[in-house]
């Protein structure tokens, strides 16, 4: 396995619907219609089925089914059904399978539906404009740990991996270690490849820098660190990772008690 194999990967993964092409197109024109992305949805039958696969799953725990894609963009807002039509797009070209990051593919849905819950429950509060972009990134940003997982399960790596994890302080550095890059900087791949937003590909490449980020992005990268801090593979929202995540939210000169309140939150939703 290696850094090679990946590109080449990604390089063969087939490009996006032309339903989701179109729904993208129609975010990155402004403030989108509801009307206008719902008949957009409805129009490819395999994302309308995906995403209400998703909004009725165990994660999000919902008393009442969802029928419909009127009732899902009511329920959880154009930014997070545009997450979960990017996120049901991708999946249809992966074979998931979490076990070298020591999960289930169940929890890996959880963390990222987490990690969106909590970009929704605090950042608004930040920055509604700059929101609507962490919102469906938070929800999808973690994708490159799919094609680690798969590189690792296929050169028979996997175990090795788990342990060294356990192991380490840093999620990143083992992930370079074993595939000589990171996940984040695999997802700034997929995201270039399937012509995603240019921000979401600059925030992904700079996540795990720390300096010489791009001004105009900084915010968002440090909120981003922040959310991975305390929801990750390896902590959800544990009191230590809480507190991670709220140092970081210092150092952008944000209230760290909202941060946290937030986080708590969050936590109590998903317990």
């Amino acid at each position: 396995m290696g850094f090679e194999s990946i590109i080449a990967k990604i390089n063969s993964l087939p490009p996006f619907p032309e339903s989701v092409i179109k729904l993208e197109e129609a975010f990155r024109s402004g403030e989108p219609n509801m009307k206008t992305i719902v008949s957009i949805i409805e129009g490819d039958p395999l994302l309308t089925s995906g995403i209400l696969a998703k909004v009725n799953a165990p994660v999000f725990g919902l008393k009442n089914h969802i029928v419909s894609v009127m009732q899902a963009v009511t329920l959880f807002g154009l930014n997070t059904v545009r997450a979960l039509a990017l996120k049901a797009s991708m999946e249809r070209n992966f074979e998931i399978d979490m076990s070298p990051y020591g999960i289930s593919n169940e929890k890996f849905s959880k963390i990222s539906a987490m990690q969106n819950a909590l970009t929704f429950q605090w950042y608004m509060g930040i920055d509604v404009t700059k929101a609507k972009i962490m919102i469906p990134l938070a929800f999808i940003m973690e994708t490159g740990k799919v094609i680690i997982a798969k590189e690792l399960t296929e050169s028979s790596y996997g175990d090795m991996f788990r342990d060294a994890l356990v192991q380490s302080n840093s999620i990143g550095a083992t992930e370079d270690d074993f595939a000589g890059t990171t996940s984040a900087q695999i997802s700034a791949l997929l995201f270039k490849h399937w012509h995603f937003e240019e921000v979401f590909t600059e925030i992904m490449e700079n996540v795990e820098k720390e300096e010489g980020i791009n001004a105009e992005i900084k915010d968002m990268v440090l909120a981003l660190k922040a959310i991975r801090a305390a929801i990750n593979v390896k902590e959800q929202l544990s009191d230590s990772s809480i507190e991670a995540g709220a140092t970081i939210v210092e150092q952008m000169g944000c209230d760290r008690i909202r941060f946290v309140h937030a986080a708590r939150r969050v936590r109590e939703k998903y317990e």
